[in-house]
């Protein structure tokens, strides 16, 4: 367990909540380019998931089918679950979700991870925050084939390879493909790419206390410099978010090697929690906006207060939902994979366990 990269996943969810509580700030002139600036909570979501993926899997040997299996059992329970969950209100209350449409087609593409285009040009899944975890699920196959190489340096170079020539097939032949590849083909990947080249570094970091501190510093500016990226006129669909993250992430390893983490309780709960928190705030928020619009309180005095309550509403419901949830779907998840391996090696008639052979 790193203290820092659990308080950095925290943060990467907080910072994505409040790009959802954008109607909630507009009675007070807050535009949606002010909330988009916390967008990025995105990018570092996918940088830590790179470093994660190689630091949970250096010096073990693992299957990629095993890794794809777990990888699975950790994002699809939720995800799947919150998902029909929202299929079935499209089924019954279609006029609560805007363009989200009780497609059967748009439901199997979403439970598979298949990007998809929906009607208003956007390549969402039902759950629209879902979107991120086709890239991650994009990811972890590109991952899955670097485990074949056991040097942990050459998977990363393979990785980083693969992930490199997949974004540059996006840029020279994107008006050749079809939409879902060009939405798989984005630069974004690059920051699983450096997540990993993070994995490979952490371990050869220096242990110092002072570098620990000048990285908490360094770390704080990084941040500030990453919600500013939104701003910068580059074109669209450049990485501008990568450099900054990757600082972020970095200053936080630095710091955790220093012996200065971030223990405090709440963080790391949260941290623990930020799936379900990133799955579960839509419903949150939008609860707070229709409850804000049918009631009248979406007013420049009150706007403060349904901010601040939408917010800790949404870590309040996340935490439950870990807790009470998510944790339980995962372990019965795991149950059932297990009772599955139970039945390919029982008995068959006239045959013996595969033990006794």
């Amino acid at each position: 367990m790193l203290f820092n990269i659990q308080a950095l996943r925290a943060l990467a969810a907080l910072l994505v909540v409040v790009v959802h509580l954008e109607a909630l700030g507009r009675p007070l002139g807050l535009g949606k380019g002010v909330f988009d600036l916390f967008a990025v909570g995105v990018d570092l979501f996918f940088v830590i998931s790179g470093f994660i993926m190689i630091h949970a899997t250096s010096g073990r040997a693992i299957s990629p089918g095993r890794f794809m299996l777990d990888r699975l059992l950790r994002i699809a329970p939720l995800y799947w679950t919150l998902t029909f969950c929202l299929f079935a209100v499209a089924l019954i209350r279609p006029a609560l979700l805007g363009t989200t449409q009780a497609d059967w087609g748009a439901l199997l593409r979403s439970l598979l991870f298949i990007p998809y285009e929906r009607v208003d040009g956007t390549m969402r899944p039902i759950l629209f925050v879902g979107w991120s975890l086709n890239f991650e699920m994009a990811f972890y196959l590109v991952f899955a084939v670097g485990l074949t190489v056991r040097d942990t340096g050459r998977r990363v170079l393979c990785g980083v390879g693969m992930l490199g020539f997949a974004v540059l097939l996006g840029a020279l032949l994107r008006q050749a493909m079809r939409p879902e590849l060009q939405f798989l083909t984005q630069p974004i990947l690059l920051e699983f790419a450096a997540g990993m080249v993070l994995g490979w570094v952490y371990p050869r970091l220096p242990v110092s206390r002072s570098m620990a501190r000048f990285a908490t510093f360094s770390g704080v500016v990084a941040l500030v410099v990453l919600i500013w990226t939104a701003q910068w006129p580059f074109p669209e669909g450049w990485p501008v978010s990568l450099v900054p993250a990757c600082a972020v992430m970095l200053a936080a390893l630095v710091a955790e090697r220093g012996g200065l983490s971030i223990t405090w309780r709440p963080a790391q709960m949260l941290g623990a929690a930020s799936y379900a928190l990133y799955l579960t705030h839509p419903f949150v928020t939008q609860a707070w906006i229709l409850a804000a619009k049918h009631s009248g309180l979406l007013l420049p005095a009150f706007a403060p207060f349904l901010i601040v309550g939408a917010f800790a509403s949404a870590i309040l419901v996340a935490v439950m939902t870990h807790r009470w949830v998510e944790l339980s779907l995962g372990r019965n998840a795991r149950r059932w994979v297990d009772r599955l391996k139970a039945l390919r090696n029982r008995v068959p008639i006239g045959g013996q366990p595969e033990t006794a052979r």
